[in-house]
């Protein structure tokens, strides 16, 4: 019985954290101005400019469930992503260790070993390290903004903020 009442209390913390970490409300923002397939934003300060066909969107649902991911890529080497687990429509969105937000980088674009990336993310156990706000989702066209802190994953004391960002991206949708 012992036993039993552990696994229900595991079972349970697990359940109350992911519907803390999951947070959304119904307030998605303003839509940015950019037309379709734009995608940008500040890294400390620095333009972040996405490449076009760096810009990717997709929705992917399994059973009740589904993941919001986008992405974009600069002549840099660099990248910014942002995952929505538990996807729901419009609405706000925490970046967190459950929706996550990264911007990652080659050191050496002329050496692109992929062994040599340097990853920040938004998953270091915060509640919230900010936040996407999905302003509109029609025809298959998400709409948007965001901003993060986000840590280096090999030294947390590290860090990136991400701000100012936007996005307006034709979503695949799985």
């Amino acid at each position: 019985m012992k036993t039993f009442n552990k696994i229900f209390l595991v079972l349970m913390s697990v359940l109350a954290l992911s519907l803390t970490s999951c947070s959304k409300d119904d307030d998605g923002g303003q839509d940015p101005t950019g037309g379709t397939g734009t995608f940008k934003a500040k890294v400390d300060g620095e333009s972040f400019n996405s490449l076009n066909g760096t810009v990717v969107g997709e929705i992917t649902q399994s059973g009740p469930t589904k993941a919001f991911v986008i992405s974009a890529g600069t002549s840099d080497s660099e990248n910014l992503q942002m995952v929505i687990t538990t996807f729901d429509g419009v609405g706000t969105y925490d970046l967190n260790f459950t929706n996550i937000g990264t911007y990652s980088y080659l050191p050496d674009p002329i050496n692109p070993d992929p062994n040599t990336v340097v990853i920040y993310t938004t998953g270091n156990g915060q509640p919230t390290n900010g936040e996407i706000k999905v302003s509109s989702f029609e025809n298959n066209i998400a709409k948007g903004t965001f901003s993060f802190t986000a840590y280096n994953l090999d030294n947390l004391s590290q860090s990136v903020s991400v701000t100012e960002g936007e996005f307006n991206i034709e979503m695949t949708v799985n």
